[in-house]
């Protein structure tokens, strides 16, 4: 949870508490008794100094009453007693404190709408789940974008956080959703709750039809291509399909991924393979150059899943008369299912 996210959830406390006082009067003119103003408090923990996380979860429940409203109760003898909202102090240092909100056990249950109706819209946007459209959250993300477009997807159907609360609160404030938006420098379609994108992966550039995981993890190598630019991808699919680049196993594998990773890959790999580089150089003319990119499946019903339930691909060699084969295929598998590489 970031500086902003606790200072929003401090806020929510905030206004939680003020309702609990006497409901549907927190935000009126007729404060009620006790009633705590959540700018004000919140200009008062930065003014005393906690303008950053680490400060923030240096502040002690009496630190941050002190920014709290003082209450004087009368019980009809003397002059009665100065009382401030400890238990509410408590509660907000915890937050201040944690690393995330899902850390207590009732923010790990599924969301109520109860709860819901509670959240800020950083908090909702956070705990929402783009293929859940009936979830308490995204009826209430419903609600309040009127169900207007706002939603932004930075790939797949991972949702961009900090550019889908923008648009929230764009339509919150009445502005109309929008059709696309640029994203650091990237035009990206905008959809409203229940519309999904097409959900593809990157395809792993050495074994065909098998995507990498989100953070580029090739699931037999246990390696990522992370960082590898496209150009380079490519080319090694290209040098695979010509048969420059000849994969026999793991240890060949590993072998091309260094050669991948290296800062001038592209460069080298040119000057090693070069019938993959002139192929390369007239595809891209052409605009033929392989998008390695491979759908997820629907829905993870077993049989749509291109990683094939995550099972190792094993390489061998079979020789029939003067027929040389490079084969792959993935163990348990019938030989009549065996995907040819």
């Amino acid at each position: 949870m970031s500086y902003q996210d606790k200072l929003d959830r401090a806020s929510a406390l905030v206004q939680e508490h003020n309702e609990a006082l006497q409901p549907g009067s927190a935000t009126s003119e007729t404060k009620p008794k006790g009633y705590i103003d959540p700018s004000e408090f919140i200009s008062c923990l930065k003014l005393s100094g906690a303008t950053n996380e680490e400060r923030l979860a240096s502040l002690s429940y009496e630190d941050i009453a002190k920014c709290m409203p003082s209450m004087i109760f009368k019980n009809g003898v003397g002059l009665g007693q100065e009382v401030k909202p400890i238990a509410l102090a408590k509660d907000i240092a915890k937050v201040f404190r944690s690393g995330k909100a899902e850390s207590t056990s009732d923010d790990k249950r599924p969301i109520s709408g109860k709860k819901a109706d509670r959240m800020t819209p950083r908090e909702l946007v956070d705990a929402f789940d783009p293929e859940d459209s009936d979830s308490p959250v995204a009826k209430r993300l419903k609600d309040i974008s009127k169900g207007q477009a706002f939603i932004v997807f930075t790939k797949g159907r991972v949702v961009n956080a900090d550019k889908t609360l923008e648009l929230l609160l764009e339509v919150k404030q009445g502005f109309p959703g929008r059709d696309t938006v640029e994203v650091e420098g990237d035009i990206k379609r905008v959809h409203s709750i229940g519309e999904l994108p097409d959900n593809y992966a990157d395809e792993n550039p050495i074994y065909n039809g098998r995507p990498l995981r989100p953070d580029g993890t090739c699931d037999q190598t246990n390696r990522s291509w992370a960082g590898v630019p496209d150009d380079v991808r490519q080319l090694v699919r290209i040098a695979l399909e010509i048969g420059e680049i000849k994969i026999s196993g793991i240890d060949s594998a590993h072998n091309v991924l260094d050669f991948a990773v290296q800062p001038d890959a592209f460069k080298k790999l040119r000057q090693r393979y070069h019938r993959a580089a002139v192929e390369f150089d007239e595809r891209k003319q052409r605009g033929t150059l392989p998008r390695l990119e491979v759908p997820l499946g629907d829905g993870g019903r077993p049989g749509n899943s291109p990683f094939d339930g995550g099972k190792q691909v094993v390489w061998y060699r079979e020789t029939s008369g003067n027929f040389n084969a490079r084969q792959a295929y993935v163990r348990g598998t019938k030989s009549s299912d065996i995907a040819r590489h």
